[in-house]
């Protein structure tokens, strides 16, 4: 059998950070988002440039009411 003193629980686990490594924790977070966004829009636009302009169809004006006598 097991003894019980062999096994050693986990010690609790306090790690606190300061405002300094959040916040730039967090500033990381947002610049590699702002630049994968950017990166996403700049391929979109490449592909949007790249596909053949669509030809607007004319709008047909409506008709103009006659006036009633």
């Amino acid at each position: 059998m097991t003894d019980k003193t062999d096994i050693k629980a986990p010690g609790k686990v306090s790690v606190r950070r300061s405002q300094d490594e959040t916040s730039a924790a967090a500033l990381a977070i947002i610049k590699a988002e702002l630049v994968a966004r950017n990166k996403k829009t700049a391929m979109l636009k490449a592909l949007r440039l790249a596909q053949e302009p669509i030809a607007a169809k004319p709008v047909k004006k409506a008709a103009a009411k006659k006036k009633k006598k």
